[in-house]
């Protein structure tokens, strides 16, 4: 994945409400998600260590979901699974990190070396113009943004037949809107992409 180009360091409100800070993630760095025992996916709000992410005292029947690098520069959760309207996400506290209720993941299917995911969340990424990053395209007018690379960063896995993954230049900020549920790809290497989504709205980001 290439060097991020113009870092993002506010809460854009062309992605949401900028008073919600709760439903906000800004930056890169290792990402920790956790599942509890009803099947709902916390995110931790701030960048954390592998040893951090480790050594955590999860809530009782909790267990970890994801460790990977942030990709966008900017993201921001409309709402948590289940509520009735936009608002602040629920939270909690474990060891003294603020997590978020973000999605609840659904069926699963596998596709070569892909896990398919459907997935419900309320979610808005900015990837910034200047910037060079991967896609996954689907081959049918529709492609997946980038959701989080491996902590190794080192691509390793197939593709499915018909799909291509391939890296493109930003040449103006790409804002996206994932569709509710989501599919959300994760590949046997660790990478994970969201969408799908027009490919369109990614030529227009390329011109």
């Amino acid at each position: 994945m290439a060097r991020r180009g113009l870092v993002i360091s506010r809460l854009d409100p062309r992605l949401g409400n900028p008073e919600w800070t709760e439903n906000w993630t800004v930056g890169p760095g290792l990402r920790f998600e956790l599942i509890d025992s009803d099947g709902r996916v916390w995110l931790c709000h701030d960048p954390v260590t592998k040893e951090q992410a480790l050594g955590l005292s999860l809530p009782n029947g909790a267990a970890p979901a994801l460790l990977g690098r942030a990709i966008a520069d900017v993201a921001s959760f409309s709402r948590s699974p289940g509520a009735a309207n936009d608002g602040p996400l629920d939270t909690m506290e474990v060891d003294g990190l603020r997590f978020s209720f973000v999605a609840r993941p659904g069926d699963q299917r596998r596709v070569e070396e892909a896990t398919i995911l459907s997935v419900d969340k309320h979610h808005t990424l900015l990837y910034a113009a200047g910037r060079t990053i991967e896609v996954l395209d689907f081959g049918d007018g529709t492609f997946a943004a980038p959701a989080w690379s491996a902590p190794s960063r080192e691509r390793g896995t197939s593709t499915p037949s018909g799909w291509e993954r391939r890296d493109v230049h930003l040449r103006n900020d790409l804002i996206v809107v994932i569709p509710c549920p989501a599919d959300v790809v994760i590949f046997d290497d660790g990478f994970g992409f969201h969408g799908p989504l027009p490919s369109s709205q990614l030529e227009r980001a390329l011109r």
